[in-house]
């Protein structure tokens, strides 16, 4: 790993609405940089009724993501708090797509893959139809109680 990937903090893996600015910039105090990788053995599925998806264990399958670096300490429990107990932050390993080197990220696996369905995520749909949803019913109310509906 070189210099440019040292840490302070955690490198965190997203793969849904914190990868778009208006939902990270919200929940994170902080200025970090990122960086398009892949999380091999995952799939992102979308949650029955909301507009957010869910990523579960699939060994044949690998999710598109963005991975920011050095995350602080004060960031990450507000991740922590915005994903919410559905969630569970776990280290995994991811590839960057520019170098194809591998890099160790935190990540937030979904709990309860009984209550999803086959259907996908759908980035396009999230971006055409599903982030105002999102903002309004989950970064509102985040930002006036610190906590996601």
């Amino acid at each position: 790993m070189g210099p440019e990937f040292e840490q302070d903090g955690k490198h965190v893996f997203v793969y849904g609405s914190l990868m778009y600015l208006p939902v990270w910039g919200q929940v994170v105090k902080g200025v970090y940089p990122c960086l398009n990788a892949v999380a091999k053995g995952y799939q992102r599925h979308a949650v029955p009724g909301e507009t957010y998806p869910a990523m579960v264990a699939d060994p044949g399958a690998q999710v598109q993501g963005l991975v920011w670096l050095n995350v602080l300490p004060e960031d990450v429990k507000n991740l922590d708090a915005f994903e919410g107990p559905e969630y569970e932050r776990r280290e995994i390993e991811v590839v960057l797509n520019t170098s194809g080197e591998t890099l160790k990220a935190e990540t937030y696996i979904w709990l309860n893959p009984g209550v999803l369905t086959d259907e996908l995520w759908s980035v396009s749909g999230f971006e055409a139809e599903g982030m105002q949803a999102f903002l309004n019913k989950h970064v509102g109310n985040w930002n006036s109680t610190g906590q996601r509906k």
